[in-house]
């Protein structure tokens, strides 16, 4: 092959190198745009379905209320204080604290938003806690665990926190896996889900920071 021949060859395979990068670049920023673009439509559509879970999980554990505040008035340090209070609580999150109102005004509780990392991700949920310190209710906001397992949460786990009513907030819940459960109005033990430790006790880990945050902040009011 003569040197003419060799320079044409190396031209044309520089040539090649850089149509074959402008093609990837310009597949790239097509990718780019257009996954912003599909970003851009479905962000306010998933805004709206997280705000619209929040509100139903609000009034599940608040059912009496007749409005909600709109301020969080959690304290971020003393929220941090919850969690490093044990290793237990150490995977807890309060994410948010509002007051929940009766039809003229008065704070009959709080919502408290807690976020507890599970066996396969974060579970978030909110609870209800009366004005004098009693659990009123659980209600899952997210949860995405094993199928046929964790995710029975909601219909075996919650129910047992208020089952006989529930307790007020100097109680810390333990899990059991005795078959027994929540049995009576002063019972603290909460079945776990079978095969499913984990999320039983990243559930009741949450609910108890709650009830901590309570007796330690909200409690007598703010």
């Amino acid at each position: 092959m003569s040197n003419e021949q060799t320079a044409d060859l190396k031209k044309n395979q520089t040539g090649d190198m850089i149509k074959n990068a402008l093609i990837l670049f310009v597949i790239t920023l097509i990718a780019g745009v257009l996954l912003g673009l599909v970003y851009q439509i479905t962000k306010q559509p998933i805004a709206d379905q997280n705000a619209r879970k929040v509100e139903e999980a609000n009034k599940a554990v608040f059912a009496t209320a007749s409005s909600f505040g709109q301020d969080n008035i959690v304290d971020a340090a003393a929220a941090q204080s919850v969690s490093s209070s044990s290793a237990d609580l150490a995977g807890v999150t309060i994410d948010s604290v509002i007051e929940a109102y009766d039809a003229s005004g008065n704070v009959i509780g709080y919502i408290v938003q807690i976020t507890s990392k599970g066996y396969n991700d974060e579970i978030k949920f909110s609870m209800g806690i009366t004005a004098d310190g009693v659990l009123n209710g659980i209600s899952l906001i997210s949860i995405s665990e094993t199928p046929g397992l964790g995710m029975n949460a909601e219909k075996v786990l919650v129910p047992q926190y208020t089952v006989d009513g529930g307790l007020d907030a100097t109680v810390t819940y333990k899990v059991v896996k005795d078959g027994t459960g929540k049995t009576s109005a002063t019972d603290t033990s909460i079945e776990a889900i079978s095969g499913a430790t984990i999320t039983s006790k990243a559930v009741t880990n949450g609910v108890d920071a709650g009830l901590l945050y309570y007796t330690n902040v909200l409690k007598g009011g703010q």
